[in-house]
């Protein structure tokens, strides 16, 4: 049985979507990724390393190191039954810790675990902007409040760099537009993740397959 584990945050996401978009987000496609596969759900992880975000309520994060040794202990036990775990990482903040901790124990376990940064997968502008908001709409979410203007602040590629409140007062990164928001929107990055999370997730069962005939 192959396995899917979601992943998420529980961070500040701008003054109009919740802390939990990231787990949400990253359940959906768990969800959808497991139906095509035939796998099973894992519970998901909601406190992940979101320093970024450390000076913006109601972010909650513990340090990487933590986060690494942990996730690492939850995915060694997870390989002992699953014969694969595929990670949908919703939160693009631990996505070089995830590869790094996922690449540490397929080289102990042989090729056990794949991890996903759904948002390597498709061209998301931002955080808390336009795109998330429609791709939080699209998998049934809703809004906190609803933008009434335009907001732009901040660079979303310097967040591996920065923290949030250095660039934004708003905790958007990036722009929010009350006209660019839509489920419509939201759906067509969705389904673009969920396909070539698909497709990742095949070339690597496919290898798992190929390791363990050979």
């Amino acid at each position: 049985m192959y396995c899917v584990l979601p992943i998420g945050s529980y961070e500040q996401h701008g003054p109009y979507l919740p802390p939990t978009v990231d787990a949400e987000v990253a359940i959906y496609v768990a969800e959808r990724l497991a139906e095509r596969l035939g796998a099973r759900v894992l519970a998901p992880i909601y406190y992940t390393c979101s320093k970024e975000h450390q000076d913006l309520a109601p972010t909650i994060y513990v340090e990487c190191e933590t986060f690494m040794s942990y996730v690492k202990e939850v995915l060694r036990s997870a390989a002992r039954w699953c014969d694969g775990v595929i990670v949908v990482a919703g939160h693009g903040g631990i996505a070089d810790a995830g590869n790094a901790v996922a690449s540490q124990l397929d080289y102990e376990l042989g090729p056990k675990i794949l991890w996903l940064n759904i948002w390597s997968l498709a061209p998301v502008r931002d955080h808390a902007g336009s795109d998330e908001a429609s791709i939080y709409l699209a998998v049934g979410g809703r809004l906190v409040d609803t933008p009434r203007e335009r907001i732009c602040e901040g660079d979303v590629h310097m967040m591996r760099y920065l923290r949030t409140a250095w660039m934004s007062r708003s905790g958007v990164v990036g722009c929010i537009d009350p006209a660019e928001i839509s489920a419509e929107r939201g759906s067509e990055l969705l389904e673009t993740i969920v396909d070539k999370a698909y497709q990742r997730a095949n070339v690597f069962l496919s290898s798992i397959r190929a390791v363990y005939r050979a």
